[in-house]
């Protein structure tokens, strides 16, 4: 129980300190942003975090409805913009797959040429003894 109660507050006090400062940064991104640094300082998570972590993450699709229903209230109001709407989403989407597919693939090159300079090196030192 301590760990919902602690990230509740958490994203409760981050969303009053939007209000109140009156940033352009949603509360949650400010709140997750915190307990990703409370994690790094405190080295691990706390298992009263991390049990009540595995709950939510169970419960994930129903914290997205939302989200959906938003979106819907967007495009209601946005009418006579709706085909420009859904062109910048297709494009947007596209340019994230993209992005990803190039992120993953110079990840695999910089994975193969460090397993390559390891075997290089273990068959130098198997080579000089």
């Amino acid at each position: 129980m301590q760990g919902y109660i602690f990230i509740f507050a958490l994203f409760i006090l981050s969303d009053f300190f939007v209000k109140q400062t009156d940033i352009n940064i949603p509360g949650s991104i400010i709140a997750l942003i915190i307990l990703f640094l409370f994690f790094c300082v405190n080295g691990k998570v706390p298992k009263n975090i991390e049990s009540s972590s595995k709950t939510l993450l169970k419960y994930l699709p129903f914290f997205i409805i939302p989200i959906g229903v938003g979106i819907k209230e967007l495009f209601v109001s946005f009418d006579s913009k709706l085909l420009l709407m859904l062109l910048v989403s297709v494009l947007s989407l596209i340019l994230a797959v993209l992005i990803t597919v190039f992120t993953i693939w110079t990840i695999q090159y910089f994975l193969k040429k460090i397993q390559k300079n390891k075997t290089l090196e273990n068959d130098n030192r198997v080579e000089s003894k």
